[in-house]
């Protein structure tokens, strides 16, 4: 007997297209601000704090939050297909069984990640930095962090499963929440405002883990309740090792995808600041503008995630082709008009950022031909987050996971080294070299879509009762 829902979950297959992916897109590009916003409180906060080490403890720790990120970024792809495919299918029973097994694989991985980073931090950053006192305001601050993991995890998860669902709205609502109480948390825990201790950037640590505790809370009472399009109950939550076996087979591709992307970038920032502190600044604040930019291209690619995944699970494959041609050419349209903005006003938002005449001298040429240059490219990114969406949400993640690698340390790095340094282009090389990766990439990416290898879902034929009761 089927569980009866509050809500069922949004029918991706049939209606109109476009209208459907600019609906399932916007929340997500929304979310992808509040996580800006998040980061950006934490910032604020600190850079006030009197020790002085706030807003560098938190970068030189980013890389290990982003690394266990990543790991947690892989199940949530794994769960999205899935839910997606059976939730096309109108197999509830089963999408509801794999929510249950994503939730319980996760939760456990998410421990062992806690115990391990717990540990582990210590040692890492004293190898980062030679500084005592940064060495121990980072260290307080990852550990606590790592402590909230499996929180942490749980709210990256309860967006992806009901992403599959077709709801991006309900993750976009409870993400706003967890950044309004991160905001207001942040000095209460930082400055010791009232009854509260003083912790300095440790106080950052744990309000970031009550206010993704609160999503998570609300998360996990909403998926248990039923009043959403997912319906756990804890029988769901036994292990079923063919389940577990795909999931962690799904996840693990887009896993390393996103780690090998993290350390590339880590690379990447070496290369950069040995050319010059100039290059750096300029970078960073290229990447600013890139990061706004991209926001509805990311929201496409997850919105085409969910109607790829929904019509594959309904046997519906041209309805899938036409969804990711309709994103692709929605984000590359978007992101023409972005280049059309930004490329004319590049100098004025460069000086936007930089107040100091001695810094803007120093980076303002640099920096206008780094968005000249990304700006021309700015299509070709489109297209590659929108066929990354397509191969995420059909569950064929190895080779997502390509595409980010080759980008990366296929394309752009090894185009850095030869012309930025064996051709003496200086900081030239490195925008040719961001602009070549992005084009290849997006052909290679694109080429591949085309040859259909992404139709085949990865859900199997129904199982009888008794299969699914014992596997």
């Amino acid at each position: 007997m089927k569980r009866q829902m509050f809500q069922r979950p949004t029918d991706l297959t049939t209606g109109p297209l476009t209208s459907t992916l600019l609906k399932l897109a916007w929340p997500v590009m929304l979310s992808n601000l509040f996580q800006t916003l998040y980061n950006f409180a934490d910032r604020f906060w600190l850079g006030k704090d009197p020790s002085g080490v706030g807003i560098a403890a938190v970068q030189l720790s980013f890389p290990l939050v982003f690394l266990t990120i990543s790991v947690a970024g892989g199940i949530t792809v794994a769960g999205m297909a899935l839910i997606a495919q059976y939730t096309g299918a109108n197999r509830e029973e089963e999408a509801n069984l794999a929510a249950g097994q994503v939730l319980a694989f996760s939760a456990v991985l998410a421990i062992i990640l806690a115990a391990i980073g717990f540990f582990v931090a210590r040692p890492v950053i004293s190898l980062m930095a030679p500084d005592l006192v940064l060495v121990r305001a980072s260290t307080g601050y990852l550990q606590i962090i790592f402590l909230g993991a499996p929180l942490i995890f749980a709210t990256f998860l309860f967006a992806a499963l009901l992403n599959g669902t077709g709801d991006t709205v309900t993750p976009m609502l409870l993400m706003g929440i967890s950044v309004v109480a991160n905001i207001v948390l942040d000095p209460f825990f930082i400055f010791g405002w009232g009854p509260f201790p003083a912790w300095g950037i440790r106080g950052a640590a744990v309000a970031t883990v009550l206010s993704r505790g609160l999503v998570a809370l609300i998360g996990f009472y909403l998926l248990f309740s039923g009043r959403l399009g997912i319906h756990i109950r804890f029988s769901d939550l036994k292990p079923r090792w063919r389940l577990i076996r795909q999931i962690a087979a799904i996840g693990s591709m887009s896993s390393i995808g996103q780690t090998g992307t993290a350390l590339g970038f880590t690379l990447l920032n070496g290369a950069l600041a040995s050319l010059g502190t100039a290059v750096i600044n300029a970078f960073g604040v290229g990447t600013a503008y890139i990061s706004i930019v991209l926001m509805p291209a990311m929201g496409l690619g997850q919105a085409t995630a969910s109607m790829v995944g929904q019509n594959l699970g309904a046997n519906k494959p041209r309805r899938a082709w036409r969804a990711a041609w309709d994103g692709m050419l929605i984000a590359s349209l978007i992101l023409v008009v972005a280049a059309a903005i930004v490329i004319p006003f590049r100098e004025e938002m460069i000086r936007f950022f930089i107040n100091d005449p001695e810094v803007l001298e120093q980076v303002l040429g640099i920096g206008v031909r780094m968005l000249l240059l990304v700006g021309f490219a700015f299509p070709f990114m489109g297209v590659f987050q929108v066929v990354i969406g397509v191969y995420q949400g059909s569950g064929h993640t190895a080779y997502s996971m390509f595409f980010d690698l080759f980008r990366l340390w296929g394309l752009r790095i090894p185009l850095i080294y030869l012309l930025a340094y064996m051709l003496s282009w200086g900081a030239n090389g490195v925008w040719w070299a961001m602009f070549w990766s992005n084009l290849g990439a997006a052909l290679v990416c694109l080429g591949c879509f085309l040859t259909g290898n992404w139709t085949r879902r990865v859900i199997k034929s129904p199982p009888d009762h008794e299969e699914l009761k014992l596997n």
